[in-house]
């Protein structure tokens, strides 16, 4: 499995706003991160792209999800779905196949 890999691009206003809410600071990343985001979902996944943008709490992470150029920032319950090895997917509950840990490519690794 591959992730998608689709670029965004969110209006930067709304998510240094929603990046206050989960306790980062916009000032410590890099132009970069407060720029350009990536799929992280599988390849073949239905529906919007999605990216993790941070954790609020245990039970709460921080995603943007688009399509086309339409950008919701939502809070999801993380899926932690175990693998063989002990890790947890890093993606949000209830997500389309293909868990974090089944991905071959590296740029989210």
């Amino acid at each position: 499995m591959r992730h998608c890999n689709h670029p965004g691009r969110p209006p930067r206003d709304e998510l240094i706003r929603h990046l206050k809410a989960t306790g980062e600071d916009p000032a410590e990343l890099s132009p970069h991160e407060l720029t350009y985001f990536t799929c992280e979902l599988d390849a073949s996944h239905d529906g919007p792209h999605a990216d993790h943008l941070g954790e609020i709490d245990r039970e709460t992470q921080l995603w943007v999800q688009w399509d086309g150029d339409h950008y919701r920032f939502v809070r999801l319950a993380p899926c932690e779905a175990p693998a063989e090895d002990g890790d947890a997917c890093t993606l949000f509950a209830g997500h389309d196949p293909g868990h974090s840990w089944e991905m071959r490519d590296l740029l989210h690794g």
